[in-house]
């Protein structure tokens, strides 16, 4: 037998083996293959949550049963469980495979590759069953009522509750007092005293600033006796610009903010900052809260192309995004991006949790699926992006203005010689001077009509081709933009030329005259209206000519490496050329073609000056033949053809190539090209921001992308709107365009119409939650303990009254914020002090009435901040781009947010990771706290930069001293015990230090050291 046919006969045996494996088996055996194979696991694994017996102990998962063969047919929520004799769209088998995230089954584990392959072959030989329902399959289903749904306290209209009566009037400062007096005295709880002026100073400053009070704020507001003296300080903080940035860095936490995607890659975002800033700027200037949601909602629909509503929308795509997207990925990834959103609209705005109705009906709060989906479609289109725009729009606009005003008398003068003597000048010169000229050279050099560079300033000469750097910036692209309408180009010369007045002759700019030209990009576009042809990349290969090259070779500048490159390195001082080719050659379009030069120079600095040419041939170019006949050439390509007398069309192209050889031509071009040269181009700035992208979105079940059930269409929160489902003309008011004359607005404008209405759209609810949201950041705890959730399973108000008071009073003010905190601030309440009343403990331990005020600890920004700020180190400046260090001199909001990179300094004091809205953040107390504290080495700077404030004053004693180390950093003056105390510490460091000229000197940086590391430091009372 020969070897070959000993292999056909395997394979004819393996294959019969698989025809009978395949086979129906018997109707006996297909029973017995499921009774021995299938019933057991089903039995053991899956009839605990999916039978008739879970059902009767309230334990049935997913809707589905599989203890009968009607029951795995029907389904459950995802549909039926198997189609018969096909495994493979089998959602059993999806799950028992663990190919359905969130739905693997079994939960505790995956079962055996054998199992697996039986459940397999089990369906595709016919999924034989024996099983019979014992009773008709009832699926509780649960349905929504909305109109029940409405009886919650969140959803009912808003009270316009009356200011109750109390028995202790006298205690009274603010309407809110009497709400939560009435309460208190209901309870038999004794009001509490108000605090020291030394403590509300210091808590009203940290509340609304972040920042401590100074020595100075201190002595003028306890030597200021007037009755108003507490409101004067109030209304003083409120105005800070110190406001926007302590209470827009609460603001970041509930909306996710970050400056990069997360997940493995997470890529940085450098435009994101602009949202933070546009959030302080909005908080400090009170901007009414619906318009300030309404901007986070729609800003780039409501003011397309401003920065502001740019800036504002960023708030929709802060939250993570994969760095990495696969054509397999790019739906889900789209539909996770899309659920991230309306998470956040939900819990960041409206206090609901949304997320979990991506795929089913809530199972506790009243939002069906058709909710979620609606408010998905309302962001259909809204994908992320970084757009670019000028920060300085209305003044750009002026200058541009100004410019052509100017230009105008230029163009006339221009226009006059074109008609009146350009053509008897041209003619003349074609008869008399053209035939003595040659145009046999190769190189044509280009006139640099349009320079510029993201950091440097460019400049070209007045014959248009060299070009000028003006400042040293390293790593700077160049852009250089020329016309020309020769057709054939092949390849192209950069010439970069030495100059007495550059480092070491140049051409380079760096110390040492040398350069690295890292990239090169070439971008051909076509100039003819007409002409459909997209901008052309280039594609360059450098040319080996016969000149001595040091450094990396010309192959390095367009390796796609920008940290490689041409260098010239050691042979500055002199001229030098580079040759690239063109694989093909760019053909030329009609109306001419305008070449782009992207040069971007990789550590060092660029280049003081260079000239571009270009040539129709490869073969032919020489890098030493330097003769300027480009402005020939074009007046040749455009007289070729045209008859004279000369058009009016010809007549304006040629005028600026025939510059260059009649001087009185010259005279009008160079005069208006040399003001062009200096108009205003808009400094364009990087904003992360949205865009108009993305896809329709479609109803999925079980939220899965593979699922679709129909297409969704923009709506509303049903149980929020006062009628429920409303009808279509009562709709209109949120989806007409109130300032466009169009027939409807985008549907994220109406999706903030409906969000901020009070009356029949979710405006009251917005109103309770950020209310609600003040109350906690001023008290610790909000009058709704769980703030990112008004539903069902979160805390209901413990003063429900004084809720829709303030929400009333918020709308009533115009949505402005500042009133409510004032109102807040002023009141009894929030004046009161913290000392405990045993008698109030015990009736009420949680302190949930409010009978006295708790020690608060402050967030680790705050921390940070009183840090700077008495080592005497804070950086006050406002805006801008994040930093990257924790030791920074600048306010902690300004810190970068990397999602992968959090500061450690900062998230040891609980700052929270920025994946998910957060309402609360936690507060621990750890012993690492304490310890990094006493150990960091920047806590340490910053103790002996407390120190050295302290000695600068040139106190006459260690009591002094102490007194005034005391103000710095607590705010107050020390008890003669403290003093006592602290001098004994100071004595001991000392003689540790042993006899060393500064010992004293340590000692008291030891002194302040431990005063930062007190709990009073970082604790508000």
């Amino acid at each position: 037998m020969t070897h070959a046919f000993f292999l056909v006969l395997l394979s004819s045996l393996a294959a019969a083996a698989l025809a009978r494996a395949t086979e129906p088996l018997a109707a006996a055996e297909a029973l017995a293959f499921f009774e021995n194979k299938v019933r057991p696991v089903l039995a053991e694994k899956c009839y605990s949550c999916h039978s008739a017996a879970a059902q009767a102990q309230g334990k049935l998962k997913a809707e589905l049963f599989v203890d009968s063969r009607e029951g795995l047919l029907s389904g459950g929520e995802s549909g039926p469980a198997i189609v018969v004799g096909k495994p493979q769209d089998s959602v059993l088998m999806k799950v028992l495979r663990h190919e359905i995230k969130d739905a693997e089954m079994p939960p505790k584990g995956k079962l055996e590759a054998s199992v697996i392959a039986d459940f397999a072959q089990w369906i595709a030989l016919g999924a034989a069953d024996p099983r019979i329902a014992t009773a008709p399959l009832t699926k509780l289903k649960r349905v929504i009522d909305v109109a029940q749904g409405k009886q919650w306290w969140a959803f009912k209209p808003m009270l316009q509750p009356p200011v109750p009566g109390v028995k202790n009037t006298a205690w009274l400062r603010t309407p809110v007092d009497a709400f939560i007096l009435a309460k208190q005295e209901a309870a038999g709880l004794a009001a509490n005293h108000l605090a020291s002026q030394e403590k509300l100073l210091r808590r009203a400053c940290f509340d609304l600033t972040g920042l401590a009070p100074t020595p100075e704020e201190r002595a003028a507001f306890l030597n200021d006796h007037s009755p108003q003296a507490y409101a004067r300080l109030i209304d003083r903080l409120l105005d800070s610009q110190r406001y926007g940035e302590r209470w827009g860095r609460h603001w970041l936490d509930v909306v996710r903010f970050a400056e990069s995607g997360g997940y493995e890659f997470d890529g940085f975002r450098p435009g994101a900052f602009h949202y933070r800033d546009w959030v302080i700027k909005a908080i400090n200037n009170d901007m009414p809260y619906d318009a300030f949601v309404r901007m986070q909602l729609a800003g780039d629909k409501l003011t397309p192309d401003s920065y502001e509503g740019a800036a504002a929308a960023g708030f929709l795509v802060a939250g993570p995004y994969p760095g990495q997207i696969t054509v397999k990925t790019v739906e889900k990834i789209r539909y996770d991006q899309l659920d991230d959103m309306v998470s956040t609209i939900g819990s960041g705005l409206l206090g609901l949790t949304m997320s979990c109705v991506r795929c089913h009906d809530h199972k506790l709060d009243p939002l069906p699926q058709r909710d979620y989906y609606g408010i998905a479609a309302a962001l259909a289109t809204t994908t992320h992006a970084s757009v670019k725009l000028d920060l300085a729009r209305a003044e750009t606009q002026r200058k541009q203005a100004q410019h052509e005003q100017a230009a105008a008398p230029l163009r006339a003068a221009l226009k006059q010689f074109e008609s009146a003597e350009f053509t008897q000048r041209f003619t003349t010169w074609q008869q008399r001077d053209l035939p003595k000229l040659s145009s046999n050279t190769t190189w044509q050099t280009f006139d640099a009509r349009k320079v510029s560079a993201q950091s440097a300033v460019l400049d070209a000469d007045t014959d248009g081709h060299v070009l000028y750097h003006s400042n040293k910036v390293k790593d700077d692209l160049y852009t250089v933009k020329t016309i020309t309408f020769q057709k054939g180009v092949r390849a192209f010369r950069l010439a970069a030329l030495s100059d007495a007045k550059s480092p070491a002759k140049g051409p380079g700019l760096s110390e040492n005259g040398n350069f690295v030209l890292g990239d090169l990009k070439i971008i051909a576009r076509p100039l003819d209206a007409n002409n459909k042809t997209k901008p052309i990349t280039l594609k360059l290969k450098p040319v080996q000519v016969s000149f001595e090259q040091k450094g990396y070779p010309l192959a390095s500048v367009v390796d796609n490496n920008p940290s490689s490159g041409w260098a010239i390195a050691p042979q500055m001082g002199r001229d030098h050329a580079a040759m690239f080719a063109i694989e093909g050659a760019v053909a030329g379009f009609e109306g001419g073609t305008e070449f782009e030069f992207q040069l971007r120079f990789s550590g060092f600095f660029g280049l003081g000056k260079m000239s571009l040419a270009f040539s129709n041939s490869v073969q032919e170019a020489k890098l030493d033949d330097q003769q300027d006949m480009q402005h020939l050439r074009e007046i040749q390509t455009l007289s070729a053809g045209h008859e004279t007398p000369l058009t009016d069309t010809t007549r304006s192209l040629l005028l600026p190539w025939f510059g260059r050889f009649d001087p009185r031509a010259k005279q009008v071009v160079d005069a208006l090209a040399l003001h062009e040269r200096k108009r205003i181009e808009p400094s364009l700035t990087e904003v992360y921001s949205t865009k108009d992208g993305g896809q329709d979105v479609y109803h999925l079940r079980r939220g899965e992308v593979d699922r679709k059930e129909g297409k969704a269409s923009p709506n509303f929160i049903q149980v929020l709107m006062r009628s429920g489902e409303v009808s279509a003309p009562a709709q209109m008011k949120w989806r007409a365009d109130p300032v466009a004359k169009k027939p409807e607005a985008h549907p994220r404008i109406a999706l903030a119409n409906w969000m901020t209405d009070p009356h029949d759209g979710g405006g009251t609810l917005l109103a309770r939650v950020i209310v609600n949201r003040l109350w906690r950041q001023h008290f610790g705890r909000g009058i709704v303990p769980t703030t990112n959730d008004f539903g069902t399973q979160g805390m209901k108000p413990t003063h429900p009254e004084l809720l829709d008071y303030l929400a009333a009073e918020l709308i009533r003010n115009g949505w402005h914020l500042k009133p409510i905190q004032r109102l807040i601030m002023l009141s009894a309440v929030y004046m009161q002090s913290g000392d405990v009343n045993a008698s109030n403990v015990q009736r009420d331990p949680d302190n949930n009435l409010w009978s006295q005020r708790p020690a608060r600890r402050l967030e680790a920004e705050a921390i940070r901040d009183e840090l700077l700020q008495v080592g005497g180190k804070l950086d006050e400046k406002l805006y801008g781009p994040s930093e990257a260090s924790h030791e920074s001199r600048r306010r902690s909001v300004y810190l970068r947010v990397k999602r992968s990179e959090l500061i450690p300094f900062m998230t040891m004091f609980d700052a929270p990771e920025p994946t998910l809205s957060i309402g609360d953040r936690s507060g621990t107390t750890v012993p690492t706290q304490a310890l990094a504290s006493m150990n960091s080495t920047f806590v340490r700077e910053l103790a002996g930069r407390l120190q050295q404030r302290i000695q600068a004053t040139a106190p006459a004693s260690v009591d002094l001293a102490i007194s005034k180390a005391y103000e710095l950093a607590l705010c107050r003056l020390p008890t003669p015990a403290e003093t006592l105390r602290m001098k004994a510490f100071i004595d001991q460091q000392t003689q540790l230090l042993g006899n060393k000229p500064d010992s004293a000197a340590q000692a008291m940086r030891e002194f302040c050291l431990a005063l930062l590391c007190l709990n009073e430091f970082i604790y508000i009372d």
